[in-house]
Parts: structure tokens; C-alpha cells; sequence
């Protein structure tokens, strides 16, 4: 468990005394138990699950938080979860596995960039609008690296389009499906905030959190854009596909109806009957050969003029 004291420049503490300044929390779930706060059961119960979705909660003394971090492993998407309990003098991030966002916030305060905001109004309600604003980012970054697999099938289809590549574009849509399910509930949560039932939120901040649920809009918008742009390349590779059948099918029709006046003069002159002309015929051989070899140049000719190949 680490403690800071927001009002003292975020000072790293052992002790804190929620009655006299604000105080930032960042503990693991296994040490919630030794906070020494009156928490609901039923929250820390969600704590220690971490399988819950974004949701929020306002009790008469804080309001609880479930947050989604996205993440990558290799190139699969994942979810880590991140609690906040915020109240009027401190706010708790609980978190289980490592939350990058955390961390960044802390190095940037110790580097003095990126949070003058956050060091000039020294609140709770301000920390909470940071790891908002990082962790919306951070979702961002994740779906940028999914947009660019999506570009890099795109432009492969648009070169050579192969059976397997739609495994590849089942693969990317799955992810997507899973960035919206696990980052939807978010409008809901920039919703509650502006609300502010409990009013825990001072008023002077509610402006910090209109920006960050205008930021949520702008998050899940380019969400539903990928989706589309998906459902697009999908689109395209089925056409090249379609087009390449269809070039091929072209090629046999032609093949087909070059060689079909072709066969009917090999069965006429294939006939058993006694008496046919130039049957007996010394060149009748090489007559028929030529008169056969014509026919198809002239039928390519004639495809090739109409574009047919």
C-alpha cells in the first residue's frame, strides 16, 4: 500500500489523517482489508473478483468505481480492472494486476509534467479526472493498434486476396466486439459522474468530468468507426474474391467456346462413313489442321478485341 498526500505535493506517507488533508491510495486488493475505512462488504466482495464490468456505485460517503483498462497480450486483447473509492478527503485505486495508467500518473508527478492541474487544485476529484483522461487514452492507444492489423489486412486483400487472410479479419472483428462490450458501459459511468448524486463531486470539478464524458463520446464513436471499417474491409475481400472467381470462370468460357467449333469439326471428320470429302485428299490432313488452328486464333482475336480476357 502506498499513501500520498495530495495537499502536501503528493509527499509519500505512512500515516494519514483524512480529517486534516486529501490523500491519494494505491493498494492491492489483498490489502484492502487492513484500510482502515468503513467500506460496503458488498464492494470489497467486487474487489476481490475482478470479473465485474464499468459500473459505479454511490454510497453516503464515496462513490465506487469498476473501471476496464484494456491491454494486449501479443495481439490478443485483454481487460484489467481497476477500483476507485472517492470520497470527500481521499481516493483508493485498488488494483490486482499491474495498471500502467497508475503508474505513468506517478512518474509524471515526480517529473512535474503533464499534471500541473493536478499539483495547482490538489483534490481527490482531480486525481480521479487524471486516471479518467490516462485510462481513456490508454483504451485509445490499445484500439489504435487493432486499427493498424486492420489497415495492414486491408492493404493484403487489396494485393492478393487468399482464403486464409479471412481468418485473419474473424480475428480482428472478434477483438473489436470485445473492446465495445468491455468499454460500453463507460458513457454510462461519464453520465453518473456529471450527476453527482451523492454530491461528493465539489461543483467547482463537475466542468473536469463534463470533458472527460465528452471524451468517452469521442472513445466509443471511433469504436463503432472501426466496427464499420471492419464490416469494409470484409466487404472488399469478399468483392476480390468474387472478382478473381469470376476472372476465372471468363477463362474457362473462353477456353470452352474456343474448343467447342474445334471438337465439332474432330467428331464430323472422325465419321466412319466411305464417302466424305477430302477424305482421300493428301493435304486433307493438313487442310483440316490449318482451318482448326485459324479458327482459334481468330476466336482469340476476336475476345481480345471485346476484352473478354
Amino acid at each position: 500500500m502506498i499513501i500520498y498526500d495530495i495537499s502536501n505535493k503528493f509527499k509519500e506517507v505512512e500515516e494519514w489523517d483524512k480529517e486534516n488533508s486529501f490523500y491519494w491510495i494505491i493498494l492491492h486488493a489483498e490489502e484492502l482489508y487492513n484500510l482502515e475505512l468503513l467500506l460496503d462488504e458488498e464492494c470489497i466482495v467486487e474487489c476481490m473478483d475482478f470479473s465485474q464490468s464499468a459500473q459505479i456505485h454511490y454510497y453516503n460517503d464515496y462513490i465506487f468505481m469498476v473501471l476496464n483498462v484494456l491491454d494486449l497480450n501479443k495481439k490478443d486483447v485483454i481487460s484489467k480492472e481497476l477500483n476507485i473509492f472517492l470520497s470527500h478527503n481521499f481516493i483508493v485505486t485498488v488494483y490486482k494486476d499491474r495498471i500502467a495508467v497508475l503508474e505513468e500518473i506517478i512518474q509524471d508527478i515526480k517529473a512535474n509534467k503533464n499534471c500541473f492541474s493536478l499539483k495547482k487544485k490538489g483534490r481527490p476529484e482531480v486525481v480521479l479526472y487524471y486516471i479518467l483522461d490516462r485510462l481513456i487514452i490508454r483504451n485509445y492507444n490499445i484500439m489504435s493498434v487493432v486499427e493498424e492489423m486492420a489497415d495492414k489486412a486491408e492493404i493484403d486483400i487489396l494485393k492478393s486476396p487468399r482464403s486464409n487472410q479471412i481468418d485473419t479479419l474473424v480475428f480482428l472483428r472478434r477483438q473489436t466486439y470485445k473492446i465495445r462490450k468491455i468499454l460500453n458501459p463507460l458513457r454510462y459511468i461519464g453520465d453518473a459522474l456529471i450527476a453527482n448524486e451523492n454530491g461528493i463531486i465539489d461543483d467547482e470539478y463537475i466542468e473536469y468530468f463534463k470533458n472527460i464524458n465528452n471524451k468517452i463520446s469521442k472513445l466509443m464513436k471511433v469504436i463503432e468507426t472501426l466496427v464499420q471499417d471492419l464490416a469494409m474491409v470484409r466487404e472488399a475481400y469478399e468483392a476480390e474474391i468474387s472478382n478473381k472467381t469470376n476472372d476465372l470462370m471468363k477463362v474457362f468460357t473462353v477456353v470452352t467456346t474456343i474448343f467447342l467449333p474445334l471438337e465439332l469439326l474432330t467428331a464430323i471428320f472422325s465419321m466412319g462413313f466411305n464417302y466424305m470429302p477430302f477424305k482421300d485428299h493428301p493435304y486433307s490432313f493438313f487442310g483440316i489442321l490449318a482451318l482448326m488452328l485459324a479458327i482459334a486464333f481468330g476466336m482469340l482475336l476476336y475476345f481480345k478485341k471485346h476484352k473478354m480476357f
